[in-house]
């Protein structure tokens, strides 16, 4: 069954060029980001101990954090089209 003008519309997440574009807004910015920040800047993160969870002292690269961030969105893309194909489907 193929969809309309309109109901396509409706749905933009249901829309596969869409979604690669915002991918690859994604990418770019990660890029941009990557490339940006330093990889000598560091976030030292203490150590934390507990009766069922530790774990010692660490420095994270600050590169890393808007990376995790743009991926969760990233995740956030594909999931939204997946479910609107399985919509489209019913």
């Amino acid at each position: 069954m193929a969809m309309g003008d309109s109901e396509r519309s409706l749905n933009p997440a249901a829309d596969k060029r869409r979604m690669y574009i915002a991918l690859g807004v994604l990418v770019v910015l990660g890029v941009s980001v990557w490339f940006t920040i330093d990889s000598s800047a560091v976030l030292h993160v203490h150590g934390f101990s507990s009766r069922v969870f530790s774990y010692g002292d660490r420095d994270v690269q600050l590169r890393w954090i808007p990376i995790m961030i743009l991926g969760l969105f990233a995740f956030r893309v594909v999931m939204a089209h997946m479910r609107a194909r399985l919509e489209a489907k019913k």
